[in-house]
């Protein structure tokens, strides 16, 4: 029933968007009716306007096919310019909540300076390649919001919910940086059948309707992985003074 819920509310979003070619203004073209039943800001899936599935990659070892995530993505509207998305793990059952992605538009992601960057990656062969899908929307509305909202987008992933770790019971391991598939051949083709027979998809049906998304150029900085950069977490330990002064307590925080 939720699942129907999502892809009726993503559905009605989208028919407003067809009169946008950008994600921009996108708050002033829903209707009242839809703005009071959407909790916009909300951690999904309540509020959810997107549901997506795709690719992701753990920074760092690349030619280990065994770091390939296949992800859904329950996303809402943070601003015009910005998306947050919980990120769910299909290899387990239950689900595993694996993490968080906040996807940024191209305008927004150029203000950043260049040690950000390195943290982000690009979307466009995401879009381009039919990796990037949304199950159960009609080929129609599924295209529009591709092109029209998601190509040029930038997304910052992080999962607290370790790969490795996966049947792990609880999510231990220090947060992993994760990335965006660029190519052809960075993937494992048997990987994303069993993903197109999970979600009923046709990965190459979907990459032909695609042909007339043309993407910008990815801005320098993203996809860091791509300069040689293997970017992880770790935890830094510091000496410090763990005892609150009486008059600090009773003051309270200033």
């Amino acid at each position: 029933m939720q699942t129907v819920v999502f892809q009726s509310q993503a559905i009605v979003l989208i028919l407003f968007m067809k009169f946008s070619l950008a994600l921009a203004g996108l708050m002033t073209l829903l209707p009242a009716s839809i703005l009071a039943t959407l909790p916009f800001g909300l951690a999904g899936p309540q509020g959810t306007v997107l549901f997506l599935n795709g690719f992701h990659f753990v920074s760092g070892p690349f030619e280990d096919t065994d770091y390939e995530v296949s992800a859904n993505h329950y996303c809402v509207i943070i601003r015009d310019d910005m998306l947050q998305c919980v990120v769910y793990n299909t290899a387990t059952t239950p689900a595993h909540l694996a993490g968080v992605e906040y996807i940024i538009t191209e305008d927004a992601f150029a203000t950043l300076d260049y040690e950000e960057r390195q943290l982000w990656h690009s979307h466009s062969y995401e879009v381009t390649s039919g990796f990037l899908i949304e199950p159960g929307l009609p080929s129609p509305v599924d295209h529009t919001i591709m092109k029209d909202v998601l190509v040029n987008t930038y997304g910052k992933t992080i999962h607290t919910w370790r790969y490795d770790q996966k049947d792990a019971l609880y999510p231990v391991g220090v947060p992993e940086l994760v990335m965006g598939f660029t190519h052809d051949d960075q993937i494992t083709p048997d990987f994303v059948l069993e993903r197109d027979d999970l979600f009923g998809s046709n990965t190459t049906e979907i990459r032909k309707s695609r042909q007339d998304i043309v993407p910008n150029d990815v801005l320098p900085g993203a996809d860091s992985w791509k300069y040689g950069y293997a970017l992880s977490f770790g935890i830094v330990n510091k000496t410090i003074h763990t005892e609150f002064s009486s008059s600090s307590s009773e003051q309270g925080p200033k």
